[in-house]
Parts: C-alpha cells; sequence; structure tokens
C-alpha cells in the first residue's frame, strides 16, 4: 500500500489529502530587512502562503532572523522558506531560523560547468554517499527544530556527473531526486518536498509524472511542488504556468505551487489561486478532441479563470493525447482575444510556434539590475522570430543553465550590467542593457 506522506509547515498542513497550497517569493534583497518584509506582507496580503527568501551566503543569516521576527511581531505566521544554493553551512544556519530550507542538489554539493564525466559505478557511487554525509548535519538540524526540506531539482542545474549518465532529460531529474530520497531516508528524515522544475511544460510534466510514479511504486509519495520556472509574464507567464501545473493538478497531482511571474511578486499568488480553483471545476472529461483539435467551449465571465482552464486543458490533452491545434469559443470574449489566447496556449505548449519564447526569470534578491524593465524591452524588439528562444536572466546561480536550451540570453552581473550568452557560451564580459541589446540586434541579423 503507497503511503502518501503529510506534514505541517509551520501552521500550514501540506501532502496527503489537504488543499494545494500557495507560495511565492521576494525579489528584494534580504539584507534590506524593512523592504523585505514590507514585500513579505503585501504578498500575505495578496494570498501567499508560504514566503521564499533567497540566502546566497551567511551575510544574509541574521538578515533573515530579523525577518522572520518582525513578521512574527506584526502577526504574519505564514511559513517562510529559505532558498540556498552552494554552500551547506548556509543551509545549517537557516534551518534553525525558517520552516523550510530548499536546496538546489544540482548545486549544493555537486559542481555544474557543462562536463562529460566517465565515472565508474564505484565512483558514482561514491559521490552519492558524499554528498548523504555532507548533509546528515542538515538532516539533524531539520528534525531538532521540525524544519522541512524541499529538494529543488531544476532542469538547467542538474550536476554534471547526473547529466554525464543520463542526460540533460526527465530521467535524469528524477534520478538526482530520487538519489535525495535515499539520502533523506537512510538518515531517517521524512519532511520532505520534491520539486521538478523547467521553463519546458513538457519536461516539467514529464519530470513530475515520472517522479509521482517512481515514488508510488517505492510505497511512499512525498508532496510535490509544482511550478513552470522561468515561464516570463503577462498572459504568457500565466499561460505557460497553467498549462503545466493546472495539467498536473487535473491528473491529481501536486500538493503546493507557484506561479512565477517575472513581476511583482505580489501579482503571481491572485493569479495562482484562480487557477487552482479552475482545476476544481475541471475534469478529464472535459477534454473534447476532434481531428486532434482540442475544443474549448465556455461560458466563463472572468477572463483569467477562463484562461487558465483552456491551458491547463490544453497541457493536459498535449500530454496524453496528440493534439495539433486548440479551438476555444466563449460568447463574452471577442474572436480576437479568442484567437490570442489559441496562439499563445499553443505557443506555451510549443505545439505552434508563433513568435518569439522568451524564457525569463521571475527574479529574486540576487538579482542586481531591472530585470522586469529590461524583459519589457526584449519582448517589444525581438517578438517576431518564430521558433527562436531568448532567456532574461536575473542572476549566474542559476541563469546559464535555466535557459541552456535558449539561442541567445542576458544574464544579470553586477550593479546594472549584464553577460550575453549565445547558448551556453558566454560572449561578452559585463555590459550595459543598451550594449546587450545592439549586440542581441547584431547577431540576429547574421542569422
Amino acid at each position: 500500500m503507497n503511503s502518501k506522506t503529510s506534514f505541517s509547515i509551520g501552521a500550514v498542513n501540506i501532502g496527503g489529502t489537504n488543499p494545494v497550497v500557495v507560495q511565492s517569493m521576494t525579489n528584494t534583497d534580504t539584507n534590506d530587512v524593512a523592504a523585505s518584509v514590507a514585500q513579505a506582507m503585501r504578498m500575505v496580503a495578496a494570498g501567499a502562503q508560504m514566503v521564499r527568501l533567497t540566502v546566497p551566503s551567511l551575510q544574509e543569516v541574521p538578515a533573515m532572523q530579523a525577518i522572520r521576527d518582525r513578521l512574527r511581531e506584526d502577526g504574519i505566521m505564514a511559513p517562510l522558506v529559505a532558498d540556498v544554493h552552494f554552500n551547506p553551512k548556509v543551509a545549517e544556519a537557516m534551518a534553525s531560523i525558517v520552516e523550510k530550507v530548499r536546496i538546489n542538489p544540482g548545486n549544493y554539493v555537486d559542481k555544474r560547468s557543462f562536463r562529460q564525466l566517465d565515472l565508474s559505478d564505484a565512483e558514482y557511487n561514491a559521490a552519492v554517499e558524499r554528498m548523504g554525509q555532507r548533509a546528515e548535519p542538515l538532516f539533524g538540524i531539520c528534525k531538532e527544530h521540525g524544519t522541512a526540506l524541499r529538494l529543488g531539482i531544476n532542469h538547467g542545474s542538474l550536476c554534471d556527473r547526473i547529466v554525464s549518465r543520463y542526460g540533460n532529460t526527465p530521467l535524469a531529474m528524477v534520478q538526482s531526486a530520487l538519489e535525495w530520497v535515499d539520502i533523506c531516508e537512510h538518515y531517517d528524515f521524512h519532511k520532505v518536498v520534491i520539486s521538478m522544475k523547467s521553463s519546458n511544460v513538457h519536461t516539467m510534466m514529464e519530470s513530475t509524472l515520472l517522479l509521482h510514479q517512481k515514488m508510488e511504486e517505492r510505497g511512499c509519495t512525498y508532496p510535490l511542488h509544482l511550478g513552470v520556472t522561468e515561464a516570463g509574464n503577462g498572459i504568457e507567464g500565466r499561460v505557460k504556468s497553467a498549462a503545466g501545473i493546472g495539467a498536473l493538478l487535473l491528473m491529481g497531482v501536486g500538493d503546493t505551487i507557484r506561479v512565477s511571474l517575472t513581476e511583482a511578486p505580489e501579482n503571481e499568488t491572485p493569479f495562482a489561486h484562480k487557477l487552482v480553483r479552475a482545476v476544481q471545476q475541471l475534469s478529464p472529461e472535459d477534454c473534447i478532441i476532434h481531428d486532434h483539435v482540442l475544443e474549448c467551449t465556455s461560458e466563463e465571465e472572468d477572463y483569467e479563470t477562463w484562461m487558465a482552464q483552456c491551458a491547463a486543458l490544453t497541457g493536459y490533452a498535449c500530454y496524453n493525447h496528440a493534439i495539433k491545434d486548440v479551438r476555444l469559443a466563449n460568447p463574452h470574449f471577442g474572436t480576437a482575444c479568442c484567437a490570442e489566447l489559441e496562439a499563445t496556449i499553443l505557443q506555451a505548449c510549443r505545439i505552434k510556434m508563433s513568435k518569439t519564447e522568451f524564457i525569463a526569470c521571475p527574479s529574486c534578491g540576487r538579482t542586481q539590475y531591472d530585470i522586469q524593465s529590461v524583459l519589457a524591452k526584449v519582448k517589444e524588439r525581438f517578438s517576431d522570430y518564430p521558433g527562436l528562444k531568448i532567456g532574461v536572466m536575473g542572476c549566474i546561480v542559476n541563469g546559464p543553465g535555466e535557459m541552456a536550451d535558449a539561442d541567445f540570453g542576458i544574464v544579470g552581473a553586477s550593479h546594472g550590467s549584464v553577460c550575453v550568452y549565445e547558448g551556453k557560451k558566454r560572449i561578452t564580459e559585463a555590459v550595459s542593457v543598451e550594449e546587450a541589446m545592439r549586440l542581441l540586434e547584431n547577431l540576429l541579423k547574421t542569422k
């Protein structure tokens, strides 16, 4: 019999039969306590049930303690999540302060430098054992304080060891997750949430469903956090998120979600809650397909709810059936509006690429330039290249990896400057945004 794990993160219950929990992440400098507290309060007021903040180094640990103290003094009890990447000591320090610590196994212990490693089975297994030994102190602190751990598996930041053996694939993501599940269970730690994120809706869905299947086969299903990372902004970002998250929720998979938008963080949760409610009104039987065309007819009056339902159904149909097109009809919205949403959904699901695809992270406290305005400029200037993929990323931590399948990318450097990438290769040092835009224009002229 399969055991569906559930537990509390602070005052929030997740997993099992508990309702889906909506969360978001700040984009302030964590060391700016006042700004971080104010933004967290706005996010909670907008519906965030958990709040994540970046903790890139030990320098931010005192600020996180101060942020937590201020929020609790003001009566804000939403669980806080520390986002940790490279330094295990930061995760250990945060485990006694916040309710959940998120680590990225791909860059928490192992390395990602896009190198091919030819490891024997003994060498491979020894590396996994070293990871467990390095993580053991974290498990002890988490158990002592009741802290949960999120294993954040990102398609673009898998370590070289995993990619060399399994490729940069959904299977590789699942193997990375299961290695860490084994490590957690070896040290008798079970307060675990897992996320399988990608900017590609299909990759995100395939890896999540495969992990869910593998966990069911093993007899223990840990809570799953859902999100399409680097979804972008506006209608495109919402549709892309709804296609992946909504489809999985429609299949009964997912316990917590985040709609990642390159906008103010408080914009994420209202749509996320609409998405959850929209899916609750659907069933797989609502997928009506004729000649590989999904037909969605609705009288829903709220545009975002209708958009969420159509995108979720298309994501579901795209994954489970060989659809080639989608036709929308709603008496409350005109033909042009329906056509625009059709094109946006088909683009998000990579069924028909009618314009440039933008892979843009929501930003966080590590971002040191105005990514929202830069994304708007990039979209305005480079939208008319069907099939082209351009990344606009906040920082070097995940930027080059998360936009690995982009043709070109802009990645934040420091103090308002950015670096330009062609594929995985950085082709400039830190330059101004204006210079980066000129360089992108010149590169596209030669293609």
